[in-house]
């Protein structure tokens, strides 16, 4: 791990030393549940806190809820523009001139047998087959219409405008890639919090960088699970982190501690998203501990960050509770979408503002329990996309939002 810090923010006081008005207190009961891991529920008495840390001071703000929130997106404005039972939808890209690219999986006829690779090409109007690399694709991302890769478990390809070019993946699985500015980075090999729970759950990863032709391993101080931008969001021993890229190397930025009101508590940041005018950084994670008497049973709350180096706000949310594998994507104004399993089935959301931030879901058709398995924004427009699938692997869906 690098041993030097960015100069960043104070660690705070504890939770405890904190003074909270009576008044701010209150709220809706439901925006204030603990899930919990196990078969039981657990109710706790803590609200959920969003607080900010700057190196001079530290606040603390309770949130009121989604009753309180001004309203900045609704599930309505979010839209289905493409559906096919026969599909299901794993990965999305958008390059900068719009071209969405959508691979997934096309599901055989009753009678017939083998399901087979697909990939989809359109836009807001309409979506049609288009030849793909010759294997599963998994993972898409792009940098322009001419540079588009899909990596697939042994493979993977660039399409140059004309034709795909394909190359063997000596590596491990890959579980989300990015072309940033003239880099191409993986991440492999992630693991997630595990629903039953772990008290000896360790995080890991390994990103890779494309340089020339080689994918070279690149050392980082935190084990990465998302990037944005020169971010990287992840944790390191068991609590939550962000990491900078310099241009040459990985540098671990300080953040304020989070309050912990339970032993054992670890936490996680499983992505970032950056706003590309403004430089905002929003993250989103979650935080754990161990509960009740059953074993391995634990409770938890999703975590969201945001602010700016050296000057953070973290918001602590009970209702979505834990989500391991919760993705963010900027909304192209200032804000940020995170998409994350609802309970239930099918796929919430939280809107991150400028001064609030605003739950909903996705519209599906009726009778179709679909949910979003990845998220992408056109560059530098407020137009983004999600593809997804329901649990049978069938009725595959594409959203789009846009202004």
């Amino acid at each position: 791990m690098s041993a030097r810090i960015e100069a960043g923010v104070a660690f705070i006081a504890p939770l405890a030393a904190a003074k909270v008005p009576a008044k701010l207190l209150a709220g809706p009961a439901h925006a204030h549940r603990h899930a919990n891991l196990s078969s039981e529920r657990r109710v706790s008495p803590r609200m959920g806190l969003l607080f900010r840390g700057t190196a001079a001071a530290v606040a603390f703000f309770v949130a009121t809820g989604p009753a309180a929130a001004h309203a900045v997106a609704s599930a309505g404005q979010w839209s289905v523009v493409h559906d096919d039972r026969r599909d299901s939808y794993d990965a999305v890209t958008v390059t900068p001139g719009g071209a969405v690219w959508v691979a997934g999986t096309r599901h055989p006829d009753a009678g017939s047998t083998g399901a087979e690779s697909l990939l989809l090409k359109g836009g807001r109007s309409s979506f049609k087959r288009v030849t793909g690399p010759g294997f599963r694709v998994k993972r898409l991302t792009s940098a322009s219409d001419t540079r588009v890769w899909a990596f697939g478990a042994s493979r993977y390809a660039r399409w140059d405008g004309k034709r795909w070019q394909v190359k063997r993946w000596r590596y491990g699985r890959v579980d989300r890639a990015y072309a940033i500015g003239k880099n191409l980075w993986v991440i492999e090999n992630s693991n997630a919090f595990p629903a039953a729970g772990d008290a000896g759950w360790k995080a890991r990863s390994t990103l890779r960088r494309l340089a020339g032709s080689v994918w070279r391993r690149v050392p980082t101080p935190i084990m990465v699970k998302g990037l944005d931008g020169k971010w990287a969001a992840g944790s390191v021993r068991g609590t939550a982190a962000l990491a900078r890229w310099t241009g040459t190397a990985w540098r671990a930025v300080a953040l304020p501690a989070i309050p912990s009101a339970h032993s054992g508590q670890i936490s996680e940041l499983t992505d970032v998203a950056v706003d590309g005018e403004t430089g905002r950084v929003m993250a989103v994670g979650w935080v754990a501990w161990p509960c009740g008497t059953v074993k391995r049973s634990f409770c938890g709350e999703t975590l969201l960050l945001s602010g700016y180096l050296g000057s953070w706000n973290f918001e602590v949310r009970s209702e979505p509770g834990i989500q391991p594998r919760a993705q963010a994507e900027p909304d192209g104004r200032g804000g940020a979408w995170v998409v994350y399993n609802a309970k239930g089935g099918g796929s919430g959301f939280l809107h991150i503002g400028a001064d609030s931030v605003e739950p909903g879901t996705f519209p599906a058709p009726p009778n179709q329990n679909v949910s979003v398995r990845d998220l992408a924004i056109q560059p530098e427009t407020g137009s983004v996309w999600a593809v997804g699938a329901a649990p049978s692997g069938r009725s595959g869906l594409i959203w789009t939002y846009g202004r």
